[in-house]
């Protein structure tokens, strides 16, 4: 591509300017572009080669084009084909709105053309024009002609009006296949499940006699166990489509012994997304054996809290969502005589705990769920069986053991067989010694990547993941407090330090970092009651600073409230969504913030 090249414009509306290639005397035009009306434009050969593999493959054959430096485009326009030149010559194009379906004229021929980066801006250009009534056809157009750019855009802008689409003249308009594409996926935007039993009557009544035969296989998309009982009776049970379908009925009771038995053991699939609601579960322990641990719940979108009233297990180190469940892993506790590590799994929907499988003679450090699909444990060989090593820890004497490695693994946990297995393992090579690298490990690959050194090297750092960014807070740099805020960006590939933490009494208690609902969350890990920093800061991706955005209100939830000498420690956190009608709510008071009202946490 050539963007030196000169050119002349020529006018082809009162609105409309035309790029055309400007011929020197040094370097005639060498090919003829003829579309339709007989207009031909002059272009260069080794221009169009080098930014299109259509014309390359074209003009270095010796087909007929090539021989006679004539190719016809009669399929496209004048407009059109100046647009494309433009781009050609100078990579980029001003695509006016006045040029009636210029942006997909573009789209036609850059796929015809095979040139993808126009194809992208004219995507981007066409998507200006998107709104409910031409949102299907849009996104129908992008998959026609493999428009990445209008598929993503018009995918997400169906998904988050959905309700509004599936009134369209376009949705209604669809094929069963199509329409159970759309009501099947996870991110259509609805207010209760019971929406799309609505949108499938809608589909069916517009044509009954042919349509009717599609009822049942659509109907099967129904996540009845989310349906209130209430609706089921009234509605569901009652529909003519319903009742005429022995395998529809069938589904319906089912999903009935569900909800009446409150038995979600055997669920096999989740809420849509729009029915779950964002929450930050926290768990806070005292340091008096008198106080029991306390589970608790912010919801950020309602600026609300909950207390958990069912019954919480002693010296919780770790909560890890999964597939809509809660596991909890239990440190050793000797006051309530647990000597072990344990798993436990919580159930909101059936409001059970059940034991979660571990046996493993290493040590457990950590717990996490990916994409909310999968459970790993990070797990290590014990170092206090070494001489060496503990010398070299209780001393804080840098340098690694003299003898073997001690391995560290990464486990897998299989629900197929309710087991686990190694996937990987590494040495961390223990040295009591200020690092400030990162690595990463890929999961599905089983690969291992250098990241861009830190910019502050410390020990103890906390760190998450969200708004696709990874952040690292906290620590220590020898006997100081690190109280700066780094945060990795994937598209630099570089730390950049972030606003600072505010300060707290209890600075050398490290902070935690929490993703939620794609915002980044900071809460102070230890409070005492006679001087209150007990406030959760939100991050401002847009102005680079912490806001306040709560306030834990641990009088309110607390059954005995806070003395004097109380100490209070946030022991573990995490974020998950939960379904609105959850019973993880139900029987749970919380004060709003703002009123200091009683309010009813049912959904």
């Amino acid at each position: 591509m050539e963007a030196s090249q000169e050119a002349t414009i020529r006018t082809v509306s009162s609105t409309q300017q035309l790029f055309l290639p400007k011929e020197t005397l040094d370097h005639p035009f060498d090919v003829t572009l003829a579309i339709q009306d007989g207009k031909e434009f002059k272009a260069y050969r080794r221009v169009l080669s080098e930014a299109s593999p259509f014309f390359e493959r074209l003009l270095k054959s010796d087909m007929k084009e090539s021989i006679e430096g004539v190719i016809h485009l009669e399929m496209t326009n004048e407009q059109c084909l100046g647009d494309i030149l433009e781009f050609i010559y100078t990579g980029h194009v001003q695509i006016s709105a006045a040029e009636e379906n210029g942006a997909q004229d573009l789209i036609i021929m850059s796929d015809y053309l095979v040139l993808p980066r126009l194809k992208t801006v004219a995507g981007k250009r066409l998507v200006k024009d998107l709104k409910i009534s031409n949102s299907v056809s849009f996104y129908q157009f992008g998959l026609k002609y493999q428009c990445d750019e209008l598929i993503f855009e018009t995918r997400n802008f169906i998904h988050a009006n959905f309700m509004h689409v599936a009134q369209t003249e376009e949705f209604l308009s669809l094929s069963c296949e199509e329409i159970k594409m759309w009501i099947s996926n996870d991110n259509i935007s609805v207010t209760a499940e019971e929406d799309v039993f609505k949108v499938i009557l809608r589909w069916v009544s517009r044509n009954k006699l042919v349509r009717k035969k599609y009822f049942p296989e659509l109907f099967s998309e129904v996540r009845l166990v989310y349906v209130s009982r209430e609706f089921l009776y009234s509605d569901v049970m009652t529909s003519e489509f319903v009742i005429s379908d022995e395998h529809s009925v069938g589904l319906v009771k089912d999903a009935l012994k569900v909800i009446e038995s409150k038995d979600f053991q055997q669920r096999s699939i989740r809420p849509r997304k729009s029915l779950e609601m964002p929450v930050m579960v926290i768990c806070v322990q005292g340091f008096s054996k008198q106080e029991d641990n306390m589970l608790c719940c912010y919801y950020p979108l309602e600026d609300k809290w909950s207390k958990f009233n069912g019954t919480v297990p002693p010296n919780i180190g770790e909560i890890v969502p999964c597939h809509g469940k809660r596991y909890f892993h239990l440190f050793p506790h000797e006051d309530v005589g647990v000597r072990e590590r344990r798993l436990l799994c919580y159930d909101p929907l059936s409001n059970c705990w059940s034991p979660f499988p571990y046996e493993d003679h290493r040590t457990v450090k950590k717990i996490f769920a990916m994409n909310d699909e999968a459970i790993y444990a990070l797990v290590a060989e014990d170092i206090l069986c070494c001489p060496d090593c503990t010398s070299l820890y209780l001393r804080k004497i840098p340098g690694p053991c003299s003898k073997t490695p001690h391995l560290s693994f990464l486990r897998k946990y299989k629900p197929e067989t309710n087991s686990w297995e190694d996937i990987t393992s590494f040495d961390l090579d223990y040295r009591h010694e200020i690092l400030g690298s990162a690595d990463r490990y890929d999961l599905i690959n089983d690969t291992w990547e250098n990241l861009a050194n830190l910019q502050l090297p410390r020990w103890y750092a906390r760190a998450t993941a969200t708004h696709h960014k990874i952040f690292v807070v906290g620590g220590v740099k020898g006997d100081l407090l690190a109280e700066s805020c780094e945060m990795y960006d994937e598209d630099t590939k570089e730390w950049h330090f972030v606003a600072r933490l505010r300060k707290t009494p209890f600075d050398h208690y490290n902070p935690t970092l929490l993703g939620v609902d794609n915002k980044l969350y900071c809460l102070i890990r230890l409070i005492c009651a006679w001087n209150r920093k007990d406030k959760i800061d939100c991050y401002d991706f847009e102005k680079n600073e912490w806001k306040e955005k709560t306030q834990i209100p641990f009088e309110e939830l607390s059954p005995r409230g806070l003395k004097n000498e109380s100490y209070l420690q946030i022991t573990s956190c995490c974020s998950m969504g939960i379904f609105k009608r959850h019973n993880f709510l139900q029987h749970a008071s919380f004060k709003d913030i703002k009123t200091g009202k009683d309010k009813c946490a049912i959904m």
